[in-house]
């Protein structure tokens, strides 16, 4: 399944139009992130973690954040769910409002499923992620893949691929001839295939890490959705 893409007067957005302006947009944004997100995100983390170490203020926020999510969003999501069981989202939305009915629920989640390793290995992999961005950045990886997304969607467009967020099929076929092409104009940019291969190896590990939990997860989700086929 495709990704869903917007273009502004396109009610079916093509892979052209995603080439040509869509990677552009996300060329910006790269940029900005590149320049920006690291800074940003030491100097709230930096704040928060001051502010932490004053329980009251901890859960002064917490109260707050509830009584925002049931002036605001509680009635309408729970409405959302239950018109919509039959479909992933609405199924998945009347899980979570059943199991976690107040703060004391959500903190008795955390501390029954996530433990020191688990934690230890979420701060690895943002040290990992770190280093990754500052070396993708600082290579100029930003423009060169745009440059080779820009070329992939401009060969997929035709031959049957004119709907970008519809990949399977003429637009699949013709990605394949793209990268089966004897040209280096073709090859994915080696500071992008490093980040490709760090995320296959982040993920290779957390399967093998926390297999038990993804069984557990898979299980569950199993039995939830057992009744009725999901749209």
């Amino acid at each position: 399944p495709g990704a869903a893409l917007a273009v502004e007067g396109e009610a079916v957005v093509s892979t052209q139009s995603t080439g040509r302006r869509g990677v552009s947009d996300v060329r910006s944004l790269g940029h900005t992130m590149c320049g920006s997100v690291e800074a940003c995100y030491n100097e709230v983390f930096d704040a928060v973690s001051d502010c932490a170490a004053d329980q009251d203020y901890l859960q002064g926020v917490l109260d707050r954040a509830v009584d925002m999510y049931k002036a605001r969003a509680q009635s309408d999501i729970a409405e959302f769910g239950a018109s919509n069981d039959n479909t992933i989202m609405g199924r998945l939305i009347n899980l979570a409002m059943r199991r976690f009915t107040d703060l004391d629920s959500v903190r008795a989640f955390a501390m029954e499923n996530l433990d020191d390793g688990m934690i230890a290995d979420a701060q690895a992999g943002y040290e990992a992620f770190k280093v990754a961005a500052a070396d993708f950045c600082d290579s100029g990886c930003v423009d060169r893949s745009a440059k080779f997304f820009k070329m992939l969607f401009a060969r997929m467009h035709g031959r049957g691929c004119t709907d970008a967020s519809e990949f399977c099929g003429a637009c699949e076929n013709n990605a394949r001839r793209f990268f089966m092409a004897r040209s280096m104009l073709h090859t994915i940019p080696c500071c992008l295939q490093d980040v490709i291969e760090q995320a296959l190896d982040g993920a290779a590990y957390f399967r093998d890490a926390y297999s038990a939990e993804m069984e557990d997860a898979e299980s569950y989700l199993r039995e939830a959705f057992a009744d009725q086929p999901i749209q």
